[in-house]
């Protein structure tokens, strides 16, 4: 009972401070901001992370986790390709629509390795398992038959180049629609008629 209750305090502390750096920032924010705001001491806090930057990797490191364990999930769920994909549109869109520019600035000036596993994993997710849903679209005839290997270096190019805190932070649109603009044109130039018909249909979350 005691460990169940450690661990669901840790949760507590790193889903809290998540939400605070998505908002705020890290850079500025402090132990005792937080602690205040949780209405606990600073030593408990201490009790698990040892400083700071130890409660931003940890947040960082349970970001990586929701979107791997997320989005594997829509992978091996049913559905036809189109349908996953926009779901995992939906996923990307809420998350990055959570971070301010304050965060994205101060994980890419502040913590450049942190970013670089974030891109990380955007790499081996895309390129281990969105192809298996590109074969899924070509047997479903709603994806052109296109070599995989050019499709996905476009896609995670894209998705590189536009989640991205250097361009983010300049944009005169929200996050959520340049990652629903990117795909919306990457999504229409990889579709047959047929599957742009059940997008149309679907229709990208705003």
């Amino acid at each position: 009972m005691e460990k169940q209750r450690l661990q669901e305090e840790k949760k507590k502390i790193i889903e809290f401070a998540q939400s605070k750096f998505f908002r705020e920032g890290f850079y500025k924010t402090t132990v005792e901001e937080i602690a205040k705001d949780l209405m606990m001491s600073k030593n408990t806090i201490y009790k698990y992370f040892p400083n700071k930057e130890a409660l931003v990797r940890e947040t960082t490191h349970y970001l990586i986790k929701i979107i791997k364990t997320r989005i594997m999930g829509i992978l091996s769920s049913r559905g036809n390709a189109i349908d996953k994909l926009v779901r995992i549109i939906d996923f990307m869109g809420r998350y990055v629509m959570r971070m301010d520019d304050k965060w994205l600035k101060d994980i890419h000036i502040h913590a450049p390795d942190l970013w670089e596993e974030i891109d990380r994993t955007r790499r081996i997710l895309a390129y281990q398992n969105l192809a298996k849903l590109i074969e899924q679209g070509k047997k479903e005839k709603i994806i052109v038959d296109y070599p995989n290997e050019i499709i996905l270096t476009v896609f995670v190019a894209s998705m590189r180049s536009v989640i991205n805190p250097g361009f983010l932070t300049n944009l005169r649109y929200t996050n959520r629609e340049a990652v629903n603009f990117t795909f919306n044109i990457i999504l229409n130039g990889i579709l047959t008629k047929k599957g742009k018909n059940i997008l149309n249909k679907l229709k990208l979350p705003t």
